[in-house]
């Protein structure tokens, strides 16, 4: 900002002699002020209300499915709603798992599908977030919550009652079991953004078979 002044100073000759003539000298000076006016910071917005999002990763049999199967690929699709700064927070997500296949057991395998419908609560613990600084959010969270789990072609433990156990071959059809998802993880958000490290355990108890468990390890990112 530039401000300009003008002070005028008058000066009247004094008269030596009787002259009639007065004579005025008028010297303008101008002054110049310069003021530097800095900017407010930009408000920080933190993610706050609905997102939705993807991951991908690796999922990891457990249970009645560790001897038949071994790793596979994961994506996941994920849609919630999250306060920046409330704890509490809902998320629903679809979990796809190809379990790979284990060599002992191949003759059994037959190019198996699994996927979790998950309906959770999403606790968001209010440690460590400027970790990052002031204009990232560093998170600490906690999920879990009822999982619905469809699967086919998908090779299964079965115990007996004498301690041994065989191996049952999936079948062509889509079998339906109710369970349970819990785990927790990290994440980093700034702006409308926020990317995630999660793994949870999806578990359902088959009838036949021990409790039937995987662990998906999935890296994705939330858009707000």
């Amino acid at each position: 900002v530039t401000v300009y002044k003008t002070d005028t100073l008058r000066l009247e000759a004094p008269a030596a002699a009787p002259v009639h003539d007065t004579v005025r000298v008028t010297n303008t000076v101008t002054r110049v002020d310069t003021v530097t006016v800095t900017p407010p910071p930009r408000p920080v917005r933190l993610p706050n209300g609905f997102y939705f999002g993807l991951a991908g990763g690796v999922s990891a049999p457990n249970g009645a499915l560790f001897n038949p199967n071994s790793a596979g690929p994961s994506a996941q699709a994920q849609l919630g709603w999250q306060g920046a700064k409330q704890m509490l927070g809902i998320r629903g997500d679809v979990n796809w798992t190809k379990p790979g296949e284990d060599s002992r057991y191949s003759g059994l395998q037959a190019d198996p599908d699994v996927l979790n419908f998950n309906a959770d609560l999403k606790l968001q613990l209010p440690f460590l977030t400027h970790t990052f600084g002031a204009t990232h959010r560093f998170g600490i969270y906690g999920i879990g919550g009822y999982t619905h789990t469809m699967f086919k072609n998908l090779p299964m433990r079965v115990d007996t009652q004498d301690g041994s156990f065989f191996i049952t071959p999936g079948t062509g059809s889509w079998t339906h079991e109710n369970g349970w998802n819990a785990g927790g993880g990290l994440s980093l958000s700034w702006g409308r953004t926020e990317i995630f490290l999660e793994s949870r355990v999806l578990a359902f108890d088959p009838s036949n078979a021990p409790q039937s468990r995987q662990i998906p390890f999935m890296f994705g990112m939330n858009w707000y």
